[in-house]
């Protein structure tokens, strides 16, 4: 098969199923796997990826479908274990499989092998190398050593690329840029991300577990449905003070402290292992204020309302969900029985202003837990949101003007909100957005000035972040 005929089949039907099972599964089974593909093929599949050289003989014996192969090995030398040597090319080559996939990076292979001398040998017998890569260093690495095709699927699974929850469809577009052929590949799993996949540059695009493995997708489900156990420690840090509570598995609030926020980065922490150590709590959800990274838990973008807080690193708390204080009190108020599945967002007027919002269950945030810069909009006075509704700026004692202009900014934020988001409910919560002179059209938090705890909280017990 050439490049331009396997084009052709993607231009009919650009999905490519991967069919396979997690290992240990009653379904790894070579039988069950043919019955799999055949099932894909029923819908209009055109190509079928596969593992091992036992499923690619099963299925081409019973239907003439190109398949991409590969096999898994492992080797105690190296990390490459997708057709890492040429023994697996053989034996690939042996079950006229058309198309052979193999790991494209950097890495060192067992046994001396190299891409090039690998991609050699699957092109002496007239089939086409496909180059599994991570990042667009391994993409031209492949390119070099004479890949046919690119697929994006090691991104997120090797040591030189940062865990995902999504597909990297970034990865697509650069290496669409510099490839003719890109297969795009790597935890796509809705409608959605194949359509955003063929827009990126791809030529096809391989779904597996959320097609075929039943394991992985119960477990995300099971996962969803199932709170965490024992007491939760929530914290809430914000510029005035930082409050810890203790929650049951039921979500009720058991105890509550507070201090004055620290300015230093390390005594805030530790105020905090004090805390969970002293109410004896293992999880730890917190809100706060900055830029939280939700995989590495570090704060990595802060404004100067909370000293030293660039840099810090949650994760040294242990078991820890860490996100932005408005995210967090946003999924607190979505995670009310009243308000589970709508479109839900919240105001947080306290020392600062926080956003957030939260859509069909899932926190709406960047990849690396950007918020919505509400707080950042500039009036036409010039000053910001944060500026005229943030306490720092109000004070406690603050005058009649200025409360009336806070109530002005206040009117035109929520009716920006209701314009822009379309929220079914809209919170608010902070000493400022609770206090007895401001009027608005959002529903005061439920939770009072304890608002950011439960949702700390409700992070640490129902967020799959």
């Amino acid at each position: 098969m050439s490049t331009d005929e396997f084009i052709a089949l993607l231009r009919q039907s650009p999905v490519i199923v991967s069919a396979q099972a997690s290992p240990g599964s009653p379904l790894d089974d070579v039988g069950v796997i043919s019955k799999l593909a055949q099932a894909s093929l029923n819908e209009g599949v055109k190509v079928i990826r596969l593992q091992g050289v036992e499923s690619i003989r099963e299925v081409k014996s019973r239907s003439a479908v190109p398949v991409i192969g590969l096999i898994k090995a492992n080797y105690e030398d190296s990390s490459v274990y997708i057709t890492p040597t040429n023994q697996e090319v053989n034996a690939l080559l042996a079950t006229g499989c058309e198309v052979i996939a193999l790991d494209g990076t950097r890495r060192k292979r067992p046994g001396g092998d190299t891409l090039r001398d690998l991609i050699r040998q699957i092109h002496s017998e007239g089939r086409l190398a496909m180059a599994d890569c991570d990042s667009m260093d391994s993409v031209g690495f492949s390119l070099e050593a004479g890949a046919d095709i690119i697929s994006t699927t090691l991104s997120g699974y090797t040591s030189e690329t940062p865990p995902m929850t999504g597909p990297d469809l970034e990865l697509v577009r650069e290496a669409a840029r510099v490839s003719p052929f890109v297969i795009a590949e790597g935890r796509f799993s809705e409608p959605w991300h194949v359509w955003a996949g063929l827009r990126a540059g791809a030529k096809g695009v391989v779904i597996g577990g959320a097609i075929n493995d039943p394991v992985k997708q119960t477990r995300k489900f099971v996962r969803a449905a199932k709170p965490a156990s024992g007491p939760i420690g929530a914290v809430d840090i914000g510029g005035t003070f930082i409050r810890f509570g203790v929650f049951s598995e039921r979500w009720e609030l058991v105890e509550a402290v507070k201090t004055q926020t620290q300015p230093g980065r390390q005594d805030r922490l530790d105020w905090i292992k004090r805390q969970r150590d002293l109410f004896g709590v293992k999880r730890l959800g917190i809100g706060t204020g900055g830029t939280v990274d939700p995989t590495t838990k570090v704060v990595w973008e802060a404004k100067h309302l909370i000293p030293e807080h660039e840099g810090t690193d949650f994760s040294s708390l242990g078991d820890v969900v860490a996100l932005n204080d408005g995210h967090a009190t946003a999924w607190g108020h979505a995670c009310l029985p009243s308000c589970a599945g709508k479109r839900t967002a919240t105001l947080a007027l306290g020392t600062g202003v926080g956003f957030g919002w939260v859509d069909q269950g899932r926190i709406m945030m960047g990849s690396r837990g950007e918020y919505t810069r509400l707080n950042d909009l500039i009036f036409d006075s010039g000053r910001t949101v944060e500026d005229v509704l943030g306490g720092l700026s109000l004070g406690p004692d603050c005058s009649v003007t200025e409360r009336s202009l806070a109530q002005t900014a206040s009117d035109r934020l929520v009716d920006m909100v209701f314009k822009v988001l379309y929220p079914e409910e809209l919170f608010v919560c902070g000493g400022v957005g609770l206090a007895p002179w401001l009027q608005t059209r959002a529903t005061p938090s439920p939770f009072g000035a304890n608002a950011g705890l439960f949702g700390a909280a409700a992070l640490a017990l129902y967020a799959n972040v």
